[in-house]
């Protein structure tokens, strides 16, 4: 995905506007045509009392009308101008309120793209800053659009009351404010663009510098912050960022300054403060064409056509904002994945043999291979262990496992049928995984164990301790012990109910790493299911080499016929292993039992002597 253009054409700019008009309507047709219609009652409504009313009545005063008619004039403009405030306020309280939950749909579906995002475009700067710029903006989008769009409605409203009156007394007075619109469509739409390329420069430097911000007052980065020095290098970070964004702003700055000059010496100075006044002035003093009520409901549809001239102008010139955004927005909703949204087969009950040949995997905008030519077969049953260096490639050898990326090369076959001719929905439902990089959720214990709704019956519930059903606390209870968490959670006055983290709650529990790292792991356990491989990619790194034996045994112990692939930097954990891969620089070096590897006397064996001391059991 390219997102360096950042170049949109006028003509896409105004399909990407009204692209927004109608997604808002696909979920609030009324609520738009209620707020388009409040605009354009409100702002002709204003229109005819500050034109046509005033001039009967500045006529009746002066002239030889009745004084009935002059008090029913002045009544008509009264109750007008109480309806055109209540419809005002509706505008700028009752519409905004309303327009909140649109805001909300927007960043549901935006989350709800996400989550069907393939793994491997977290790994495209590209893409990622576009889904940035989307998540931060969008929803304001959305209903700037729809406010905009309604203003540009009134606004010609607007003009075509006053354009009535201005050419039933002088079509020249309309020479002014059109000649104020031109000059100020055309600085507008330069400093709106300028503007944009500014904001989109200083996003991605101020990006850099929340991220060192962020990591000064998050609690899990305290301890190494206050211990370390690490602060030195995040403080230059957050200073590097600075001088990006002030770069920017240095480049942008000056000639924004001076194009906004020339638009409020044009615009607001000459063609609406001088020249309209000075035109009418002649026409009433001068030749004595027109009356003091034509003179003040001239002057006063005058300043309307200017200013819904310049609405409808600053209204157009944002549609160049909105089309830029509306562009990276419609890039999101218009993403199909390859990989999370793929249908075929659905794999056989039992186990099958997990076949790789002439496996290579490279990263998008690299050029060389994350791993080379992997072949190798895993049984059903088999207890497999992966090892390496870091940086070897382990990882990504089991999220291609999983099918969170494609392979470049070759092929993953599960059975007789590669792994991308399967639903991929349904292949996951064979592989329960555990990552290094795991997280616990700010949510009760049992529902960080469940990772699921835990009762969907009550899904418009409070969750509490009366959503969970009775299996479902048994098989909380028995993933956490199998975890060699039951001692914690014996001691915990909520049981599995207990609320992880002070996120959202003063009395949260905040857990171990170690602790922790149990939770992760209980998700194995509670999650069997149409299970038939786990995959723990250094689940226990946490954990003390006591507990982490423990752990591994309750997992043989447990798993009965499922293929186990270990990813460990403690090679005690390979002595359970019934094969060991170990993977070098993206290739397999060298493979075998624990024994066998030992008497190759190679690289294993060396990694091995040097953690020889750390394993007491």
């Amino acid at each position: 995905m390219d997102n360096k253009n950042n170049t949109v054409s006028l003509g896409r700019m105004i399909k990407n506007t009204f692209f927004m008009i109608r997604y808002a309507a696909k979920y609030d047709k009324p609520l738009v045509v209620k707020i388009m219609l409040l605009f354009i009652l409100s702002e002709g409504g204003w229109a005819a009392n500050s034109t046509f009313i005033l001039r009967a009545i500045i006529n009746g005063l002066t002239g030889n009308a009745a004084v009935s008619d002059i008090i029913i004039v002045l009544c008509i403009s009264f109750v007008l101008v109480i309806i055109l405030e209540w419809t005002d306020q509706l505008i700028n309280e009752w519409s905004k309120a309303k327009l909140i939950k649109l805001s909300g749909i927007i960043q549901r579906d935006l989350i709800e793209k996400n989550s069907r995002m393939d793994l491997i475009y977290y790994d495209d700067p590209d893409y990622y800053d576009t889904y940035v710029i989307v998540a931060n903006n969008a929803d304001q989008m959305i209903e700037k659009t729809v406010m905009i769009v309604s203003r540009i409605l009134a606004g010609i409203a607007g003009l075509a009351v006053a354009a009535v009156l201005i050419f039933s007394i002088d079509p020249i007075l309309a020479l002014f404010p059109i000649a104020g619109f031109t000059i100020n469509l055309l600085t507008r739409f330069k400093i709106e663009r300028l503007e944009y390329q500014w904001d989109i420069a200083n996003k991605k430097a101020l990006r850099k510098a929340d991220y060192s911000k962020r990591v000064f007052y998050q609690p899990e980065y305290a301890k190494e912050c206050k211990l370390t020095d690490v602060k030195n290098p995040l403080r230059e970070q957050f200073d590097e960022a600075l001088e990006e964004a002030t770069a920017a702003g240095k480049k942008y700055a000056p000639a924004l300054t001076w194009i906004s000059l020339l638009n409020w010496i044009s615009v607001f100075t000459v063609f609406s403060f001088f020249a309209v006044p000075a035109y009418l002035g002649y026409l009433a003093l001068v030749v004595k064409k027109i009356a003091l009520g034509e003179v003040a409901s001239a002057n006063n549809a005058s300043n309307f056509v200017r200013g819904n001239l310049n609405q409808i102008n600053f209204c157009l010139v944002d549609f160049q904002q909105i089309g830029q955004y509306a562009e990276k927005f419609r890039v999101m909703l218009d993403y199909e994945p390859i990989i999370e949204n793929a249908d075929g087969e659905t794999p056989k009950t039992e186990a099958q043999i997990l076949t790789l040949e002439n496996m290579s995997f490279r990263y998008p905008h690299t050029e060389k291979n994350t791993l080379n030519d992997i072949s190798l077969s895993i049984k059903p049953g088999e207890k497999i262990a992966i090892v390496g260096e870091n940086g070897a490639g382990k990882t990504t050898f089991v999220k291609l496992l999983m099918r969170l990326y494609d392979v470049t090369d070759g092929s993953i076959k599960y059975g007789d049928h590669d792994i991308r001719d399967y639903a991929t929905n349904e292949y996951r439902k064979k592989i329960s995984a555990v990552f290094q990089d795991y997280n616990i959720y700010a949510g009760t214990i049992a529902e960080n164990v469940l990772m699921r709704e835990t009762n969907p019956s009550y899904k418009d519930q409070e969750l509490g301790a009366n959503s969970l059903s009775e299996e479902d606390k048994k098989r909380v209870v028995e993933a956490l012990e199998k975890a060699d968490f039951g001692k914690k959670l014996a001691k915990l006055p909520d049981g599995i109910n207990t609320v992880l983290t002070k996120e959202f709650d003063e009395s949260g529990t905040n857990l171990s790493g170690g602790e922790s790292q149990k939770i992760a792991i209980s998700r194995i356990f509670a999650n069997s299911g149409e299970r038939t491989i786990s995959i723990l990619d250094e689940p226990s790194s946490a954990l003390d080499p006591v507990s982490e034996y423990k752990l591994n045994k309750n997992l043989i112990e447990n798993a009965k016929d499922d293929t186990i692939i270990f990813i460990s930097h403690r090679l005690s954990t390979t002595r359970m292993a019934d094969r060991i891969y170990l993977f070098d620089k993206g290739s397999i070096k060298e493979q075998g039992t624990h024994d066998e590897l030992m008497q190759q006397n190679g690289l294993y064996k060396e990694m091995f002597d040097r953690q020889a001391q750390n394993y007491l059991v």
